[in-house]
């Protein structure tokens, strides 16, 4: 019997966390075997849901001693280092040969933070899905097919120079073997369908999918 993959959670500190999106996101995707990482500051928030992680990980400067203790384990770093937090629970993470990682707080801090963020889930060879309330952040390995509210704006976004698109369904406007240079081509696509599909042939392919119903369609979309 083949062994379910296992997911990891990782939690990392946010200026402004949308608790209740990660709350509910994490209990209707949370399995037995998966595991719960905290960066820092990311255990406060996971503490404040009554969620308790299998990992503490960080150079835990803004956490008193008292406060981490628990049944998890601690993985103290120096608190100069060559890693930002995210990059630490990632790597945490890909040594437990987990299958997909969703990460709460990724956009919540700082600017340099948060494109730091996406430019290393963009690289990452393990399919990563950034949570918030509106948006949806999603690395592509090889094709990608998502359930998704019909008319959001989706985003795609080469890290990596010419990036290869051999196919795409479920939006307003298509490519089919045709390359999306790190321009904004593919800026403001529209979901015609409620499931969409990406098809990459080489590169690093991020989409980006806004949900929130109250927006107006972009006046830039139309751009593929």
């Amino acid at each position: 019997m083949m062994e379910p993959s296992m997911k990891t959670f990782i939690f990392l500190n946010s200026l402004n966390p949308d608790r209740e999106i990660y709350s509910e996101h994490l209990s209707m995707t949370k399995e037995g075997g998966d595991k719960i990482i905290c960066v820092n500051g990311g255990f406060l928030m996971a503490r404040s849901l009554g969620i308790l992680p299998d990992y503490v990980i960080g150079d835990l400067d803004s956490l008193e001693r008292e406060m981490i203790t628990g049944e998890f384990e601690v993985m103290q770093f120096p608190e100069e280092k060559d890693f930002s937090d995210f990059e630490l629970g990632l790597q945490k993470a890909l040594k437990m040969k987990t299958e997909k990682i969703f990460v709460y707080g990724a956009l919540g801090g700082r600017k340099d933070h948060e494109i730091i963020n996406i430019v290393i889930m963009a690289h990452c060879r393990v399919p990563v899905v950034f949570i918030e309330r509106e948006t949806e952040i999603h690395n592509i390995i090889d094709e990608i097919k998502l359930r998704v509210t019909r008319g959001c704006i989706c985003s795609l976004v080469s890290f990596s120079g010419p990036c290869l698109v051999k196919e795409m369904r479920g939006f307003k406007y298509l490519l089919r073997n045709e390359f999306l240079e790190p321009y904004s081509r593919g800026l403001s696509n529209i979901a015609s369908d409620e499931e969409i599909y990406v098809k990459v042939g080489q590169g690093n392919l991020i989409i980006i999918i806004n949900s929130d119903k109250n927006k107006k369609e972009d006046p830039a979309a139309g751009l593929l």
